[in-house]
């Protein structure tokens, strides 16, 4: 490489390091920690108010490190100052933002950070190389583009294998930790999206078809030995089921706050073990056929069925139940 190119590496570096540290780390823990911290559910509301402010914070901020940058790269002769500083801001706060998210799940945390440092770093050295060797400013602009392209479409797709292992290992640990009696879904057509809880609550997400439509259902287990089945005027009935969990009568509660809501189906199952099960859509599931699919299970049988590769490679096939 050239000397121009060597030496803009340093200030390059550093300054994407800043940036990646100032905005991917420091503001978002600044903005959202303390929701964090309190262990509780981020309401909607405390949610916007962190990107109403986070958004004016990074703009506002791009322009004083886009300054500083431009500024620093001119005392190391670095070729085009203004198309690079500006290039090496815009490369980083765009891989920091840039959505890493799969169907089954968000990436680790670090790969947002470290994208947002290779985007800094390769795609300002790209654009300097590209000068250095005899294009034009645009062309080298050009270059800087696909290589961020490459950079963000290549972060995908090692986010995806590594959304999966963490998928699956926050289900696992999540059903084996549930001290309640499992349900499972037993219809090839229905396979487990998500599963979050403790020793005694545990959230099922399920994702599925019906009527030829994608439709999905939340079911949250919960240990409760007081609950009985109350109905409450204008939100939720108690009624009788012909058949629930185990072929036997009992009573459930369907609520739904108001209509055109996702309605929710509450009941209990043998033991201490109660089950509510919520439309992810409104009037998309057929109760009775939908509870026909449920079963009683354990924490192997229901692992087996909805991950059978990684419960295979684990060796655990055939430690619970299987269809």
């Amino acid at each position: 490489m050239e000397r121009a190119v060597l030496s803009a590496l340093l200030p390059v570096a550093v300054l994407s390091a800043t940036l990646v540290a100032l905005f991917g780390i420091v503001l978002p823990l600044l903005l959202l920690g303390p929701m964090l911290a309190s262990r509780t559910r981020p309401q909607p509301q405390q949610l916007m108010f962190a990107v109403v402010l986070l958004i004016p914070t990074v703009l506002v901020g791009s322009g004083f490190m886009a300054w500083w940058a431009i500024d620093w790269l001119r005392r190391y002769d670095v070729p085009a100052p203004e198309l690079v500083g500006i290039a090496l801001v815009a490369a980083a706060v765009i891989g920091l933002m840039a959505p890493l998210r799969m169907p089954s799940g968000s990436g680790p945390f670090w790969l947002k950070p470290l994208l947002g440092l290779a985007s800094g770093v390769l795609v300002p050295m790209s654009i300097i190389g590209a000068i250095d060797a005899g294009l034009h400013e645009v062309a080298a602009l050009g270059v800087g583009v696909i290589v961020l392209a490459v950079l963000v479409v290549g972060f995908r797709i090692v986010a995806k294998p590594l959304a999966d292992r963490r998928q699956l290992k926050r289900a696992r640990s999540s059903v084996r930790r549930f001290e309640g009696q499992l349900v499972d879904v037993a219809d090839a057509a229905w396979k487990l999206s998500s599963a979050r809880g403790d020793a005694n609550r545990i959230v099922l997400t399920y994702n599925g078809e019906s009527g030829g439509r994608q439709v999905g259902a939340a079911l949250m287990l919960k240990r409760d030995m007081d609950w009985v089945p109350k109905a409450k005027e204008n939100e939720a009935a108690v009624f009788e089921l012909a058949k629930g969990l185990g072929g036997h009568p009992t009573e459930a509660v369907l609520a739904q706050r108001q209509i055109g809501m996702p309605a929710t189906l509450t009941m209990r199952i043998p033991g201490t073990t109660i089950l509510s099960i919520r439309e992810t859509v409104a009037d998309t599931l057929s109760w009775v056929e939908f509870i026909g699919k449920l079963e009683l299970t354990d924490a192997e049988g229901l692992l087996n069925r909805q991950f059978p590769a990684a419960a295979e490679k684990n060796g655990a096939v055939g430690n619970g139940k299987a269809e």
